[in-house]
């Protein structure tokens, strides 16, 4: 096994300079940058000599292999450098954003789990009933719902019957975790049932190829009480796509709520984007999109080591 997780960690770092390489070179191939937008108010009033004197105070006159070069450098040294539109160090720029979007990915996630879990299970064991059929009906309707409307839906419905908004400014948890907690939790619920929908119809779809084994209705002939026979052999089997689906839905949240954190005035790791991208800040781009990346690929790590440890066979193999 340990050779096994050696192999995946090392695969982890090729993959990193693959996202990096591409990153750099593409956000590059779109016209104009950071200068031409911020004196494109007063192209008529600003010389071509002070927008090259800009573009030589960031950097930007050097050729692209150097500028690679400098920025895969200070990746190595985990330093992003700085804003080209704001001129703050982009640690800065992320750090309390980050917190946010995490938190949010977290409890969107223990929604997911703790509704999807029981919901799956549920609906495997009564198949083609009316309960399989409610809780198909449930996963179907969280697909078809978009995350933003249910939190606006949510909105609506606190402020019209309970006559109440839930605070619009971002509050730490570790400033104060009720603020914070009547902040996030609805964002976490919208965000988190349709999460859910997806691992439920994985969960049951899992739960009902693994009750038709052969091994599944040898422990029944056996005698093996239901509850022990879903706790240790076939929910731990139905297990390893419905953690794919949970690992890839999460690493996703912690960039991917552009308008879900809109409707919620969270000013997170997905407005942040919206923002670089339209300033192109070229350098907030790159470090936004090694963060994420990073998130996908340590997750994808995290469940080859799950995997390994729930299935004997990966170690053989």
């Amino acid at each position: 096994m340990g050779a096994y997780l050696v192999k995946r960690f090392l695969l982890m770092f090729p993959t990193l300079l693959g996202v990096a390489l591409v990153t750099f070179l593409l956000i590059r191939v779109i016209p104009g940058d950071v200068v031409e937008l911020r004196y494109s108010g007063d192209r008529g009033a600003v010389s071509q000599e002070v927008i090259d004197q800009e573009r030589a105070r960031i950097g930007l006159d050097q050729p692209v292999w150097k500028q690679l070069g400098t920025w895969l450098i200070g990746m190595a040294k985990l330093d992003f450098g700085t804003s080209m539109w704001t001129g703050a160090p982009i640690w800065d720029e992320i750090r309390l954003r980050f917190a946010l979007s995490l938190q949010v990915a977290i409890m969107a996630t223990i929604v997911a789990v703790l509704l999807a879990l029981p919901l799956g299970v549920l609906a495997a064991l009564k198949q083609d009933t009316w309960i399989d059929y409610a809780v198909r009906i449930f996963s179907i309707a969280g697909l078809a719902v978009p995350s933003f409307w249910l939190g606006i839906m949510f909105i609506l419905v606190l402020l019209i019957v309970f006559k109440w908004l839930p605070p619009m400014v971002y509050t730490p948890f570790w400033v104060d975790p009720w603020a914070n907690m009547q902040q996030l939790i609805w964002p976490a619920l919208a965000v988190g049932y349709r999460y859910s929908a997806v691992a439920t119809r994985m969960t049951r779809s899992a739960m009902l190829e693994v009750l038709r084994e052969d091994y599944i209705r040898t422990a029944r002939a056996k005698g093996l009480w239901q509850s022990l026979l879903l706790r240790r052999h076939a929910l731990k089997n139905a297990m390893l796509p419905v953690m794919t689906v949970v690992g890839v839905e999460f690493a996703f949240l912690i960039g991917g709520l552009v308008v879900t954190e809109q409707v919620f005035n969270l000013n997170g790791l997905g407005l942040l984007f919206v923002q670089a991208v339209s300033h192109r800040d070229y350098t907030l781009i790159q470090a936004l999109v090694m963060l994420v990346a990073g998130i996908f690929i340590v997750m994808n790590f995290l469940l080859d080591v799950a995997f390994a440890w729930l299935d004997p066979r990966v170690r053989y193999a």
